[in-house]
């Protein structure tokens, strides 16, 4: 072969990547971030707009609780304010169910959250919460998430005050320029991985051939389960812990009105979140502490299904629709609205990822190197609870950084 282009190529600069890339960077390795898009960030999209006082967030937003991968960054953080409004289920529903899966869940036992709830005496109004709030939080199925990965994630968030959330002041793309290496290569679409043990070759669309000793790749899950890389000779255990895996599907869109009309309704006064049962659009939240006449709809799990593939005038005609019906009162005037369609962008092809019942082994599986070449990153590899967040997925970076340094 000839001579190697570096020594560690690391594919995808979503918040993972980056974090491989620079910790390999800064251990002397010579690396090249790949990413196909024409930004950093991944699943990291920020929208910076001049006459709204808050910066839009298409993708990821939330710091969930104190993070040291994120807090140690040393980057602006604002706690969220306001108040948790339910307006069909009494508040705090959800909480025995909660309590009881942390206890009870076991990975040798493994059940799906619905037959979980259908075995124990729990009200209906303690299963509807329960359900709405796994499968709008995870982005999942009530029929297909196991319990055992939701103890885990329970377990996780109390070790980092989970309950909790922050806002990254300046907007999460700072946290992506933050953590960037030297060399990002992006509209770099790779679509081949070619390897022997120590030798790597990565194809990309332009038809330039990269070569290293190592590659470690950290594109979202959708994206490993399509193929959109072709592996030559596949990593079958890698791509069948993969499809034992769960892809969830998220929609989400932000609206500017004239003024905060949501506030009229003396019921939703002091909001921050408001939670309900609307068919689409179910939870939405505002930017308290910042008074602003912004508004964020949400729509995860089932309740996402009657949005694919609809265009974005009719995603926005039917989250206004939920929003009129939630704060019964006529809307203000709309002055601008933000979405994008993670699953028809064909570098994501959905949200974030989650365990269905029995398949915590193939998280693991996922995240072990095959032959000291092939890394896999991302927070679908996370194994303690931090999937489907940023934090977790730079934990996984730097885990894949210890497995080839050793350090």
């Amino acid at each position: 072969m000839p001579p190697f282009d570096a020594d560690v190529i690391v594919i995808g600069a979503g918040a993972a990547g980056l974090t491989a890339a620079r910790e390999l960077e800064r251990s002397g390795r010579r690396v090249i971030c790949l990413e196909a898009r024409d930004r950093v960030g991944g699943r990291i999209l920020t929208v910076h707009d001049a006459d709204t006082p808050v910066p839009i967030e298409l993708g990821a937003e939330f710091v969930h609780g104190r993070a040291p991968e994120i807090w140690n960054l040393g980057l602006p953080l604002r706690e969220t304010e306001g108040d948790f409004i339910h307006l069909e289920a009494p508040e705090g529903a959800a909480h025995r169910v909660m309590d009881d899966i942390e206890r009870l869940a076991d990975e040798a036992h493994d059940e799906t959250l619905l037959d979980f709830l259908n075995r124990r005496d729990y009200t209906p109004a303690e299963r509807l919460a329960a359900a709405a709030f796994v499968e709008g939080y995870d982005a999942a199925r009530k029929e297909r998430i196991g319990v055992a990965s939701l103890a885990q994630e329970f377990r996780a968030a109390e070790a980092i005050d989970g309950d909790s959330s922050f806002h990254v002041i300046a907007g999460y793309d700072s946290l992506a320029r933050a953590i960037a290496p030297s060399d990002v290569r992006l509209n770099s679409i790779v679509e081949a991985i070619e390897w022997r043990r120590g030798e790597v070759a990565v194809g990309v669309r332009d038809g330039h051939v990269l070569r290293a000793e190592r590659v470690v790749v950290t594109i979202p899950l959708g994206v490993l389960q399509a193929g959109a890389i072709r592996f030559d000779p596949e990593p079958t255990q890698i791509l069948e812990a993969a499809h034992a895996l769960d892809f969830g599907q998220a929609f989400r869109i932000t609206f500017r009105f004239d003024r905060a009309f949501w506030e009229d309704n003396e019921k939703l006064k002091g909001a921050g979140f408001i939670l309900s049962n609307e068919p689409v659009f179910p939870t939405w939240w505002t930017t308290l502490p910042v008074a602003a006449p912004v508004i964020t709809g949400w729509s995860a799990g089932p309740k996402a299904d009657p949005l694919i593939g609809k265009s974005k005038d009719e995603i926005v005609s039917m989250a206004l629709a939920s929003l009129q019906r939630i704060t019964s009162l006529p809307l203000g005037r709309m002055e601008c609205a933000w979405l994008h369609d993670w699953q028809a962008d064909p570098f994501t092809r959905g949200a974030y990822s989650y365990v269905p019942a029995g398949a915590l082994p193939a998280r693991r599986r996922l995240a072990e190197p095959v032959e000291d070449t092939l890394y896999f990153a991302g927070e679908a590899t996370d194994l303690i609870g931090y999937g489907g967040t940023v934090h977790g997925a730079i934990a996984s970076g730097h885990r894949v950084v210890k497995q080839i340094t050793g350090e």
